[in-house]
């Protein structure tokens, strides 16, 4: 069939540029970009308020005896009034009859009646080996958007229904974590960052003391690092809605780190940058006070990941069932053999001038 002639272009082809011009607004100035986070920030209180009790505070929500007995501890309903009626002191919960709900606080203190109380052969209690630290677990991958902070977040709930105490350390300044686990995070010094400006600090006086010995000059200590050694884990840890779970949060300041710290290691270049965070852990006595740490990561295989990766007995790294997910996962290891292979190295090499014994990243899984 022939093409009719003189027939109109799409309307695609047929643009007039003055006109589309005309439609455009006037230059946007950086103080648009204010305007739209305040925007932005009273849109996310009005959502996150919805999901919160009347007082402003994020409340977990009660259990049923049905839940209780399905999923939480081994206990046949029947059973479980039973007990509840023999023993008026413990958790009654609220409603009436089979219906009855209760608090994870009450069901944590049910798990440890029957702990003492029930059947020997059952486990009423999650499993936590005597005398080992705290499995320490990274969620990482530089891929954005393949679920870091979601797996972290299920992990950490589905671990604390479990009965065990968890702390979750948010690295990502974004502060995605925090804002699921209710934290409220003013400044960087409610974050991570002072436990790693304290071990750098304590590394400067440990160096400033040998130095002082040889007549030679100190390494300064400013106002933050001065500050930074008052600090302890405590200090920065918060509770959450969560009877079980603890958080150090996140905010935007923390981005911050990723630019001090290389300026720290170039003042004290035999300060071992990547230990900062499992030192601050230790130090901090998290690796004996909770049974899981969960180190949620920025994406990116910044200073704060490779601090995560290393104090990380497991690693896990999400992806998506997507080519582009797929071939950036597999850089994603690829950057990470090559910088801790490098670390290695480097310290070994050091390490056999001085007689040392080598050192070796590994992880459990």
């Amino acid at each position: 069939m022939d093409k009719k002639v003189g027939s109109s272009l799409p309307p695609y082809f047929n643009l007039d540029p003055k006109a589309a011009a005309g439609k455009l607004s006037a230059p946007v100035d950086t103080a648009r970009f204010a305007k739209a986070a305040a925007f932005a920030g009273r849109g996310r209180a009005d959502l996150a308020k919805r999901g919160y009790a009347p007082d402003g505070q994020k409340k977990l929500r009660k259990f049923s005896t049905w839940e209780i007995c399905r999923y939480l501890i081994p206990v046949a309903p029947a059973h479980l009034r039973r007990v509840l009626n023999k023993h008026p002191e413990l958790p009654q919960g609220e409603g009436a009859g089979n219906a009855k709900r209760f608090s994870l606080e009450e069901i944590l203190t049910l798990r440890n009646h029957f702990a003492e109380e029930g059947v020997s052969s059952k486990e009423y209690r999650p499993y936590r080996p005597k005398g080992l630290p705290a499995k320490v677990v990274a969620v990482a991958n530089f891929k954005g958007g393949v679920g870091k902070t979601s797996t972290a977040a299920h992990l950490a709930m589905s671990a604390a229904l479990d009965g065990y105490k968890v702390l979750v350390v948010d690295l990502d300044s974004q502060g995605s974590m925090t804002s699921i686990m209710g934290g409220q995070v003013q400044d960087e010094w409610q974050t991570i960052f002072p436990l790693l400006a304290r071990d750098y600090a304590m590394q400067v006086q440990a160096e400033n003391r040998v130095r002082a010995a040889a007549a030679e000059p100190e390494i300064p200590m400013d106002e933050t690092l001065t500050e930074a050694l008052t600090i302890s884990l405590k200090d920065v840890v918060q509770k959450t809605h969560w009877p079980n779970i603890d958080l150090i949060g996140a905010q935007l300041n923390l981005y911050w780190a990723e630019f001090q710290i290389p300026v720290w290691r170039m003042a004290l270049r035999h300060w071992a940058l990547w230990d900062a965070l499992s030192s601050a852990l230790d130090a901090g006595g998290a690796l004996d006070e909770y049974d899981i740490i969960l180190l949620d990561t920025p994406p990116a295989l910044g200073y704060l990941t490779i601090n995560a990766l290393a104090a990380a007995d497991i690693i896990m790294v999400p992806l998506g069932a997507s080519f582009l997910e797929f071939d950036s996962t597999g850089r994603f290891f690829d950057m990470l053999y090559s910088t801790f292979a490098s670390i290695e190295e480097g310290e070994n090499a050091a390490r056999r001038r001085e007689g040392l014994p080598e050192m070796k990243f590994e992880w459990d899984v």
